[in-house]
């Protein structure tokens, strides 16, 4: 979700200023290993760990970029970009799991623990931009895709967009 600022009915070159909220949630992998401990006895049982993450973030992106509308359907522009992470959120969490014996037909006792860690404004990244509009280039519908060249990290990407210019 974002919103642009620019002149109203913008011709030709004009500035335009963004701003871009994005929202992430996935899930990272999980992995699960068997392995055989010896209880207090000294018999052989075995254990199952599961470990799995959950991943939140919210991004921003702030692009500031001259536009040019070659005509009344297509428009250009390049610019930069600041693009940095509000808020992350990662919850590991392991599952242990110990049987009795060397199989997994009689589950003694299950383990469950967690962890959370939580960063705030991290991770910035900053770059160019390039960018093609088509559609109304004055009011109206328009789709646009954009390309963001990094200047640190091998992190460029494409973006595809639809916007209404009011």
């Amino acid at each position: 979700v974002g919103a642009t600022v620019s002149p109203y009915k913008s011709y030709r070159y004009y500035w335009q200023a963004e701003f871009v909220n994005s929202l992430h949630t996935y899930d990272g992998t999980t992995t699960t290993t068997e392995t055989f401990v010896q209880n207090a006895k000294g018999l052989r049982q075995l254990q199952r760990r599961t470990a799995s993450s959950e991943n939140s973030n919210s991004n921003w992106e702030i692009p500031v970029l001259m536009r040019y509308n070659i005509n009344n359907f297509i428009g250009i522009g390049a610019g930069l970009q600041a693009n940095f992470n509000v808020s992350g959120k990662q919850e590991q969490n392991l599952k242990i799991e110990t049987f009795d014996g060397p199989t997994n037909k009689l589950l003694l006792s299950t383990t469950n623990e967690s962890k959370t860690t939580k960063e705030s404004f991290t991770n910035l990244k900053t770059g160019l931009l390039f960018d093609l509009t088509i559609g109304a280039a004055r009011i109206g519908p328009s789709f646009g895709a954009r390309y963001v060249l990094n200047f640190e990290d091998n992190f460029n990407y494409f973006q595809l967009y639809g916007i209404w210019k009011f």
